[in-house]
């Protein structure tokens, strides 16, 4: 029986230079001063100035960034004085007119506020002790702000002398426009001294290099985030105290398992360490989770005072939004490619916004709406009653809690209105989820078909959760997470081991990495995902829900001249023939089974996208019983219309940074991959075609912005081609080339055997059930044999 064998390994970059170092770990941090040459060469510490240079420019330049932060350090001294002043400085009895001041007939501020030197005189002792802990938090912070104008003045120079970009021009140059330029002044002056030239993915590596672990490790239920609770059953929780935590244990914390930014410790790259660096790591975990019950009480109070005085305006002037939604830290993770940056995922995020939130209205419980239906008309009538009193006598307000009563009632109404549905609204659960997929691009198989149920519903409102509900997650954090980390995330110490030790490599130039980062489908791949014959990976180390293969995808799209190792090369090339090969079945009665024809159904009923099958030209080369979505006419009522060409230049102004990849190249997925086979063009004849319109700035529609476009088909079409592909192959038989090994229920586990040769540093799996049936290939995208390495 064959055992899985993976770990730590050391991998070249795809175009590394013949002469790097034989072995630059030892001296990746080096830097060299010499005046003589430029002053950017051999930088230290690439990942934070790449990830500096990324803020920089996110965050629209030095002045706007340190202003922000200077004004954070004023706010938590607003916050702390503000509260404390309350507490010792007012005195309530006089101001809530329990005690007459016998000096005037009229109340005065002055009256009620004690003198200074009688305010600070008798301190509580809990309050000196959070007084003190303030002020060492402060004091941290103020050294960061400090540490942060130093550095990103560098950064500032970097972008006015190297980068040749004024602070003025910064909302005008996208992330990829910037991105090229820092690889110019690689070359030039050799900013990483181990290779002559950086990819985009090496930067990408280095600015992402602990999120993708943390996708990764979400993405394989590594950490222990969903528990089962008394009479709510399944809750997923990670509260961004729980994160903080947690990216202490796992990347920059004192025990954590790298030593720098770039390299994981040594121990961790050979197995024969695994239950000792395990049980280290268990007792490191208990430790901080014991520092956190320590500071319980003043981390809770805190959160109490900053909510309060955050989000207390907020809702009074709007309690609505109490009932509005986000996306939940959990889903951020649980969503996010491999390798995206911050404004690339924001992006898809809004966009996915207003269909996700359709789509849960439309789960409006029958009792709630009536219980609120009829909240709202008790609340209503009383609140009508003390306007109209107000109006015809005002010192109705004089009288006592009636103007408190007035403000609960209108919160009350407005409050259960968001509960109300609109009568007139009807929604298709299966379209809006269809609209939701192309936006996030994730979604677990087992909801497709089913969006019209409960328990879809219930399992997306964890991804997609109400404001309230992150409010109170965030106020028990506290609480919470010492009880996690100390009861749940132990117990994972040793597949943490694990994990760091099978999926990290060493990339030239770069240093380690998560594996799943290189998006590699032979190592990472799913089988289910078209990724059969080009991959070697078994079920633990492949990624699930499609992450590699969507991720890779992605990546080469916001970045077109990214050149991918062959055989990612080959499946996006795979892809794009059977796209090719769908697109000439649309003329014959086979149109309506094939994944493309699926796709566009799909995603023309996306708002904004209606016109894309106009757009593709397929109208005419359907048969006669298939018909177009939404009612559309067929292109020949468009005869005055052009197809507009992916690469064109649109004309914009400012307000680009935000911008997903570049604006004037060409698209490189798979809608531009059919549109320049010429077939759209030639079926349309003439001058009869649809223009496609391209990104332009002030402008928020989705269908604005082609390569926009295209990445959610290419999603929407990866997605149906996986749909077929689970359906034609029995669940036991979608198996690796390489192994018969088939997916355990829990996370995996090893075993105790450990190699003593460090070359051959494999730590093996534990054996898993075989089957001696061959791999089915029906109806897969590409081959199924075997390829050899």
């Amino acid at each position: 029986m064959e055992h899985l064998e993976t770990g730590y390994r050391r991998l070249e970059t795809f175009h590394d230079d013949d002469d790097s170092p034989p072995d630059e770990r030892n001296v990746l941090d080096h830097h060299v001063p010499d005046n003589g040459k430029a002053p950017w060469n051999h930088i230290e510490n690439l990942d934070e100035f790449f990830t500096r240079i990324y803020q920089y420019h996110q965050k629209h330049g030095y002045a706007c960034m340190m202003l922000s932060q200077i004004l954070e350090l004023v706010q938590f001294i607003f916050i702390v004085m503000f509260s404390l002043f309350m507490l010792q400085c007012v005195n309530y009895p006089v101001l809530f007119g329990e005690k007459v001041n016998g000096l005037h007939n009229k109340t005065t501020i002055s009256d009620t506020i004690e003198p200074l030197n009688q305010c600070f005189s008798h301190l509580d002792p809990v309050l000196v002790i959070s007084l003190i802990i303030a002020i060492i938090f402060w004091l941290h912070r103020f050294t960061r702000v400090v540490y942060n104008a130093l550095k990103y003045w560098e950064i500032r120079s970097f972008f006015l002398t190297a980068l040749k970009i004024q602070t003025d021009d910064l909302p005008n140059h996208t992330w990829h426009s910037v991105l090229q330029r820092v690889q110019r002044v690689q070359i030039e002056q050799r900013m990483c001294i181990h290779k002559e030239d950086l990819t985009e993915l090496d930067i990408y590596h280095r600015i992402l290099r602990f999120k993708n672990y943390m996708v990764a490790m979400v993405n394989k239920s590594l950490l222990p985030l969903k528990f089962r609770v008394p009479f709510l059953g399944e809750v997923v929780y990670l509260s961004n105290g729980l994160k903080y935590n947690l990216e202490i244990i796992l990347f920059w914390g004192p025990w954590a398992p790298f030593k720098n930014y770039w390299h994981l410790r040594e121990e961790f790259k050979r197995s024969s360490n695994r239950e000792k660096l395990a049980e280290e790591l268990s007792k490191h975990i208990l430790w901080i989770g014991i520092a956190n019950f320590v500071l319980c009480p003043f981390i809770l109070l805190w959160q109490v005072l900053y909510s309060f005085f955050h989000y207390a305006d907020l809702i009074k002037r709007d309690p609505a939004l109490l009932g509005a939604r986000k996306w939940s830290s959990y889903g951020r993770l649980y969503l996010r490619h491999f390798n995206e940056l911050d404004h690339e995922y924001q992006a898809r995020l809004n966009r996915g916004y207003k269909p996700a939130t359709k789509y849960l209205n439309a789960f409006m419980s029958s009792i709630l709406t009536v219980i609120a239906q009829n909240l709202a008309f008790f609340a209503g009538s009383i609140l009508a009653v003390l306007i109209i009193l107000t109006v015809y006598d005002e010192d109705v307000l004089t009288v006592e809690h009636v103007l408190t009563l007035m403000t609960l009632l209108g919160l009350v109404v407005t409050v259960c209105r968001t509960f109300i549905p609109d009568e007139n609204m009807i929604w298709c659960p299966e379209t809006l989820i269809q609209s939701i997929l192309a936006q996030i691009h994730y979604m677990p198989d087992n909801w497709k078909g089913n969006a019209h149920t409960s328990r879809v519903r219930n399992e997306f409102s964890q991804l997609f959760q109400y404001k309230f509900v992150y409010y109170l997650e965030e106020l028990v954090s506290p609480i919470v997470t010492p009880f996690i980390l100390c009861f749940s995330v132990r117990k994972r110490a040793l597949d943490i081991v694990d994990f760091y030790h099978n999926f990290t490599v060493d990339v030239v130039g770069v240093g380690d990495v998560c594996s799943f980062a290189e998006m590699d489908v032979r190592r990472h791949g799913n089988a289910k995902w078209m990724s059969e014959g080009k991959t070697e990976s078994s079920q633990y180390q492949q990624a699930e829900d499609g992450k590699t293969e969507l991720s890779l995808m992605h990546f080469t799209m916001t970045n077109p001249k990214w050149k991918p190792p062959q055989q990612s090369s080959k499946f996006i090339g795979a892809l794009k023939d059977q796209a090719h090969q769908d697109m000439q079945l649309m003329s014959t009665l086979d149109a309506q089974n094939t994944a493309l024809a699926t796709s566009i159904h799909s995603i023309t009923s996306i708002e904004g996208y209606n016109s894309i099958l106009s757009s593709l030209a397929v109208q005419q080369q359907l048969p006669a019983g298939v018909q177009t979505p939404l009612g559309q006419p067929p292109l020949s009522f468009f005869p005055s219309v052009r197809i507009a060409q992916p690469g064109a230049k649109p004309k914009v102004k400012g307000g680009i940074s935000t911008i997903e990849g570049p604006i004037s190249e060409e698209s490189s997925g798979l809608l531009s991959s059919i549109q320049s086979t010429g077939h759209l063009q030639g079926s349309i004849g003439g001058s009869g075609s649809l223009q496609i319109p391209q990104p332009t700035a002030g402008t928020s529609s989705a269908s604005d912005n082609f390569q926009t476009l295209d990445m959610n088909f290419s999603a929407m079409y990866m997605h149906q081609l996986h749909d077929r592909n689970i359906t034609s192959i029995p669940e036991s038989r979608v198996l690796s080339p390489n192994t018969s090994q088939v997916q355990k229920p829990d996370w995996f586990q090893q075993d105790g055997s450990d190699k003593t040769d460090e070359s051959e540093d494999m730590t093996p799996a534990k054996p898993l059930t075989t089957s001696n049936e061959p791999i089915a290939n029906e109806n897969l995208l590409v081959n199924t044999q075997d390829e050899k390495v």
